[in-house]
């Protein structure tokens, strides 16, 4: 099976972005996206050397409630505690989130985090 991975835009040049997975080695990659969408800093995801998402910051804070709700209602389906679960999937999500704006802000190496 193979996973997109999270990278940092460092350039574009027509149609090819330059980004950085973390290890401090640039990499070509194809813009699978609306190029106008992207601009050097954001955090990407790439699969098989095409960009196929921009990652939103704010759009992953918005979707914690629902990730939360979802683990509450699995976890009440298998006969866990669901709000034990809500909270690793909260925690985890502001990991995710803290590690994505230092990879922004420009600690790239921050994204080898996700791993």
């Amino acid at each position: 099976m193979c996973w997109a991975v999270p990278s940092v835009v460092t350039k574009i040049e027509g149609g090819i972005a330059w980004v950085d997975p973390g290890d401090g080695v640039e990499r070509p990659a194809v813009i699978g996206i609306d190029e106008s969408a992207l601009q050097p800093g954001d955090l990407v995801m790439v699969h098989a050397g095409v960009i196929i998402a921009k990652v939103d910051l704010a759009t992953l804070k918005e979707s914690m409630e629902m990730w939360k709700q979802m683990a509450r209602e699995l976890a009440a389906s298998t006969g866990e505690d669901p709000e034990a679960a809500a909270k690793i999937i909260e925690e985890e999500m502001w990991r995710v989130l803290k590690i994505a704006e230092e990879a922004k802000s420009g600690r790239r190496e921050a994204i080898k985090e996700l791993a």
